[in-house]
């Protein structure tokens, strides 16, 4: 969804990590105005990206899959002058799914030039794409209308996610849930894949 209003501090720029002194937050400073939408979000100090990856370096260093996973952030990073975040975060994504070894196609609402808002914005796509399924968060649930989905045959889902512990640096402090996955990237890259599909579970909401 990048064609919808841009929430600043969440999710879309910035993310945390486990250091020796705890879980600290990484943020991409961005520049925006009233009702920026999320592909027109410009990063507005390309430099932070060099210290974000200093940080991310000097604190999975001694993880196992350092190795792997390090030199693939690193040259994404200096492969070009990002100035828009979506195009940062994409790559990330693509990154990310490649180390995971998922074949997850990634298509943006803003490909289908649909003029809908909020909950008919999600609907429509849903139809666009001749589906008939719909998974939410449970945030999510929050913002749609179930009676609309019905409607039109449209079966809404629940996802859930359970943290359960995985191999982290650092273990005097203890397991440290809902940190970037970049963290159970570098801890545990050879189960990584596994570990979200046994702890993720979806089910069918009622009509």
């Amino acid at each position: 969804m990048d064609d919808v209003q841009f929430q600043k501090n969440g999710v879309q720029n910035r993310n945390s990590i486990k250091t020796p002194i705890g879980e600290i937050y990484l943020t991409i400073p961005v520049s925006t105005k009233s009702n920026t939408l999320i592909n027109e979000v410009e990063i507005s100090n390309g430099n932070t990206l060099n210290k974000i990856l200093k940080t991310i370096q000097m604190n999975y260093a001694k993880s196992k899959y350092f190795e792997q996973v390090f030199p693939k952030i690193e040259e994404l990073f200096a492969q070009k002058k990002y100035t828009k975040l979506h195009d940062l975060n994409n790559d990330l994504l693509l990154m990310i799914l490649e180390l995971l070894g998922s074949k997850t196609t990634i298509r943006y609402s803003s490909e289908f030039k649909l003029s809908s808002k909020k909950d008919d914005l999600v609907l429509d796509l849903i139809m666009k794409n001749g589906e008939n399924e719909y998974i939410s968060g449970h945030g999510g649930l929050d913002y749609i209308d179930l009676d609309k989905f019905h409607k039109h045959n449209i079966k809404v889902y629940l996802y859930e996610f359970k943290y359960h512990e995985y191999r982290q640096l650092w273990n005097e402090q203890g397991f440290v849930p809902y940190l970037s996955i970049i963290d159970l990237l570098f801890n545990d890259l050879e189960n990584a894949y596994e570990y979200i599909l046994k702890n993720g579970s979806i089910k069918l909401i009622p009509r």
